[in-house]
Order: C-alpha cells, then structure tokens, then sequence
C-alpha cells in the first residue's frame, strides 16, 4: 500500500463537525485538531472522567512528584552513596532506572484508559488525540521527563502500523 493510500486513511477534515448521536441524541463533537486546548476541550465536553485523571497526572508531574528528583528513595540512596567513599555510583543514576520507568508505566497506563475508552471513528482522529496528548504532558513534563514523549511517538507508531496492516488486508481481501 502506498504512502497517499495510507495517508488517505488517516486524514481527518480540518473543521470541527458536530453530530447527534441517533440513540440517545446527544450531541456528539468530533476531533478536528491536536491543539492542547482543543483536546481539553473535547475532553471536557465528552469525557470529563478522563480530562480529570488528565488533570491530576499533570499536576503530579509540575509538582515533581513523579521525578528522579522528588523520591524519597533518591534522597536516601544519595546520602547513603555520598557517605560511602568507595562508592563508584552515583545517586542519580541509581535511582532515576527505577523512577522512569514508574513515570512510563503512568503514562502508559494514562494513555491506554484514555484511549480504550473514547471514541474515534478513523486512525487520523485517534492519531491527533494522542498528538494533541502527546502536546499537553510535554508541556507538563517538560525537559525532565523525555520518556513522556518517547511513549507518546511509539505508541502513534503502533497505529500507524495497525492502520497500514488494517489497510494492506483490505486492499488483499478486494484483490
């Protein structure tokens, strides 16, 4: 399948459409950017549960709770390495293995109950809500948590793939 083909899934209009859901007729706003402010709002509009959980992840990382810096286990393995003269590690190193990845196992785990339980109707819309999530924790994150958007671009690889296997089985089956 070519690169246009794929692409072509993937591609989302660029106005934001509004419809009604026919059971319950609820409106139902669609995804139309990956602008942080934008995903919020999407969020908040459809899914306030998760703009919450959204919400307090980021206030745990602007607050350094989930740094290498702000463990208790960091501060005691600093003191405990600087007190032994024939130590060759060094504190921050031992401890930040450990803290990143509790930091990637939270934003996986963020992620993957975000988006296991919105709705997107094509590969494109749930490429711009990881996008635009991708957008908002490395605000929050800053420079201190890499791993934060590391996650964020394996995963969007992920469905590109799936989009590109989805894609190349269909085009098979129609040949």
């Amino acid at each position: 399948m070519s690169p246009s083909a794929i692409s072509e899934l993937l591609d989302v209009p660029g106005s934001s459409t509004t419809q009604r859901n026919e059971e319950s007729g609820a409106k139902v706003v669609e995804i139309s950017s990956s602008s942080p402010s934008h995903i919020r709002a999407w969020l908040k509009h459809n899914h306030p549960k998760h703009l919450s959980a959204l919400d307090k992840f980021e206030i745990q990382l602007r607050l350094g709770k989930l740094t290498t810096s702000s463990t208790a286990f960091t501060r005691s393995t600093d003191s405990a390495l600087s007190a032994d003269p024939n130590s060759s590690l060094k504190g921050d190193i031992f401890g930040s293995g450990r803290n990143r990845r509790y930091v990637t196992f939270r934003t996986v785990e963020l992620l993957r109950t975000i988006v296991g339980e919105t709705r997107w109707n094509t590969g494109g819309q749930l490429m711009m809500l990881l996008r635009g999530l991708g957008k908002e924790l490395h605000g929050a994150g800053g420079m201190r948590e890499p791993v934060i958007g590391n996650v964020v671009c394996r995963i969007m690889c992920c469905v590109r793939e799936e989009v590109h296997s989805c894609a190349t089985a269909s085009a098979s089956t129609l040949a």
